[in-house]
């Protein structure tokens, strides 16, 4: 079975002027069932520099999910799967309720749309929960919070109203940009005084990222930044590391 980076070397390789005759217009009804289907899909690929055992993926997956609903599943390339759902509601809660790991490593999903190419997908941003510590009590509020996490992304959700961390931490949903390192801390001048507040920044379920270039995706071992990997090897100190993982709240 040929998959999507296969197809598309071959579109690649043929020309229009192939074509017999004249190309026929191809009308809504005859693909307003398909783009029906697109809604009902998510596209995920595994972060692994190894390829993924298909048929554990989809055991793994289909157990996970199964508190959510159904979903059917099928891989369309290396690491890169299918994910379809009857109904969705349980489409939406997968989406809503990420990031997902496989064997410690992140799923990244990505929503279709219409007649986009699936072999063109991204596969970089991703929503993830953020915990920003070492906060004034003033500087805890709505307008900082979302301040602070445009620093990192887009604001998707924001929890400063519950003050169920209130006077820790303020804990903010963001959807960043997996392809730049982590984003450790943020400075703050809140007053004419001069002193510079750091604000911390933790991230929850944080999956396998680099201690070395701090970027989600690989371990210290694969880093392509060669200078950054010995280094760390060889014992100099990191900017990265596991004091980057939160506790996750429930």
């Amino acid at each position: 079975m040929m998959d999507a980076a296969e197809i598309t070397k071959l579109c690649e390789s043929l020309s229009i002027s192939d074509v017999d005759g004249p190309i026929p217009l191809v009308f809504m009804d005859l693909i307003s069932e398909g783009l029906k289907d697109v809604k009902h899909c998510l596209v995920g690929k595994v972060l692994s520099g190894k390829r993924v055992n298909r048929e554990a993926f989809k055991r793994v997956i289909e157990q996970l999910w199964s508190s959510l609903g159904k979903v059917e599943i099928e891989s369309i390339g290396d690491n890169i799967f299918m994910f379809f759902f009857p109904n969705l509601e349980v489409r939406s809660m997968v989406w809503s309720r990420g990031p997902w790991h496989f064997d410690h490593c992140l799923i990244v999903l990505e929503k279709p749309m219409g007649s986009s190419d699936i072999s063109k997908l991204p596969f970089t941003m991703v929503e993830i929960w953020m915990q920003i510590h070492n906060l004034p009590l003033m500087c805890m509020n709505r307008k900082m919070a979302k301040y602070l996490a445009e620093q990192v992304g887009s604001v998707v959700e924001l929890l400063v109203d519950s003050r169920e961390c209130w006077g820790r931490f303020i804990r903010v949903k963001v959807r960043m940009d997996i392809s730049k390192p982590l984003k450790r801390c943020v400075w703050l001048n809140v007053d004419d005084t001069g002193e510079v507040i750091t604000a911390i920044l933790l991230y929850e379920r944080l999956p396998e990222f680099c201690y070395a270039c701090g970027i989600i995706g690989h371990g210290l071992r694969d880093c392509p930044d060669e200078e950054a990997r010995l280094g760390a090897f060889e014992g100099e100190s990191t900017k990265y590391g596991s004091w980057l993982r939160a506790a996750t709240v429930e």
